[in-house]
């Protein structure tokens, strides 16, 4: 799957998720954005709330809190231009059909909530997007999962492949989440049983669970990005990663091609000139006189690797040196009869 010139078959790609940590603070918004990128993100994500088209009224103390945090499309229009113009790419999650609409033309991807996994209408119209759109799955169940996957093919252009347009992170949605409720084999879950590009969202505190996702075969990473843990009471600044996390983490993952390599066992391993230094060979236990009829108790194994293998003493044995052998020379194949 390709998001802009990256393709997840050759690196692995990591998304800032600055989300709401802005506050409302269109500077604020933008200066998350420029460190994050500073800091080796590869994709910068906000989110798009349009509050009563999200909770309901009833809840009015929530629609307070994001109204205070929404920000105007222009905002993030321009920070798209400076993300773009630094290389970046620009990714937002929209939480209504008109919202994603309207910001459509500036993403470069979408980003489905794990809370509106089953909003079928909004996958659609992601679906139809011609954009590279990735869906968490928090607190989904595989058969809530498989109708979320089976809604976003409907409503493919004729001609999309799936495996081009939708990759699937795996994600607890849990603020934070334990490291003990990671379940970081849910990657693998995901790929076997939709053959997609699998990723991870992650909410648990500090950078150590998004690292060990490297290792269960993630090749998205969306980690929370704040510039300050204590900016306020917000929680998402919390679970988020700060500048200097954000940069250890990036440095990994931007690694993650060469630390995973292509699992090849064969001569090009890094480390196979050493076998030579560290394998032994069949060498005289002792001074052998010539015609010794050899025996298990005759022979030693001591590097380095210049001569018969361990594996092959058993053809020495029984057999007679055709020559006197000094402690610990090597005992050749044509040493014997």
């Amino acid at each position: 799957m390709k998001i802009c010139a990256l393709n997840t078959d050759r690196e692995v790609l990591l998304i800032a998720e600055i989300g709401n940590n802005h506050e409302g603070d269109a500077r604020a918004a933008a200066a998350l954005a420029e460190r994050a990128l500073d800091c080796g993100a590869h994709i910068v994500k906000f989110q798009l709330i349009e509050p009563e088209r999200l909770v309901s009224v009833e809840q009015i103390e929530r629609v307070k809190q994001l109204s205070r945090f929404k920000l105007p499309i222009s905002v993030y229009q321009d920070i798209a231009r400076r993300v773009h113009e630094r290389g970046g790419i620009f990714m937002a999650s929209a939480f209504d059909v008109d919202t994603l609409a309207a910001i459509l033309p500036t993403l470069d991807a979408v980003k489905i909530a794990s809370g509106d996994l089953d909003f079928d209408p909004l996958l659609a119209l992601a679906a139809r997007s011609g954009k590279p759109v990735v869906l968490s799955t928090g607190m989904a169940t595989l058969p809530e999962i498989e109708h979320a996957v089976a809604a976003f093919r409907a409503a493919l252009p004729p001609g999309a492949r799936l495996e081009d347009r939708l990759a699937l992170l795996h994600c607890v949605s849990l603020y934070p989440t334990k490291p003990e409720q990671a379940n970081l084999h849910g990657i693998e879950t995901l790929r076997q049983r939709f053959g997609l590009v699998t990723g991870y969202s992650d909410h648990v505190l500090g950078i150590d669970v998004a690292v060990m996702s490297l290792g269960a075969g993630a090749r998205i990473i969306e980690k929370h990005f704040t510039l300050d843990k204590n900016a306020s009471s917000f929680r998402d600044h919390a679970l988020a990663a700060d500048p200097g996390e954000l940069a250890r983490l990036a440095v990994l993952v931007r690694g993650a091609k060469s630390i995973i390599g292509g699992g090849a066992k064969d001569d090009s391993i890094a480390d196979r000139t050493s076998a030579h230094a560290v394998r032994r060979s069949v060498v005289a236990a002792r001074a052998l006189t010539e015609g010794t009829l050899l025996s298990a108790a005759d022979l030693d194994f001591v590097r380095p690797a210049q001569g018969l293998p361990p594996a092959r003493a058993s053809e020495l044995i029984g057999r007679r040196l055709r020559r006197a052998l000094r402690r610990h020379e090597l005992i050749r194949p044509e040493d014997v009869a």
